[in-house]
């Protein structure tokens, strides 16, 4: 059994007791990465510029919030993550999927992780 690297995000009662861990590299940049996205700028006490502030774009109207959200992800992760190569990234709204609320969107990014047991790559939904 692999050792844990760190606590699943979001935190949940492992069949074990106490937490949930993380038991891959890449899981835990999963994690790392899904938490980097739903963090606002201000909700980290040291680092007020954590995360891809993403809250504030949502609520925005037109066409360019898709590309907005994109270009946040980006300068997010190549700030707090540079060892991430993002290589796609895909935002959904209700303009594109109808079933979405007003100002709710849906992001998949395919990542990559190099020089980590080689190269890897893994899709996250957020």
């Amino acid at each position: 059994m692999a050792n844990p690297i760190n606590i699943r995000f979001p935190p949940r009662r492992s069949p074990k007791g106490a937490f949930d861990t993380n038991q891959s590299t890449v899981d835990a940049i999963a994690d790392d990465l899904r938490i980097l996205l739903l963090s606002n700028f201000g909700e980290r006490p040291v680092h007020h510029d954590f995360g891809a502030n993403l809250r504030s774009i949502i609520f925005e109207q037109g066409p360019d919030v898709p590309q907005q959200v994109r270009d946040a992800i980006s300068s997010a992760v190549e700030k707090w993550m540079p060892f991430v190569s993002i290589l796609d990234i895909e935002v959904t709204d209700d303009t594109v999927n109808t079933t979405l609320r007003p100002n709710e969107i849906h992001v998949k990014i395919n990542f990559s992780v190099s020089g980590i047991e080689g190269a890897l790559s893994q899709k996250i939904t957020a």
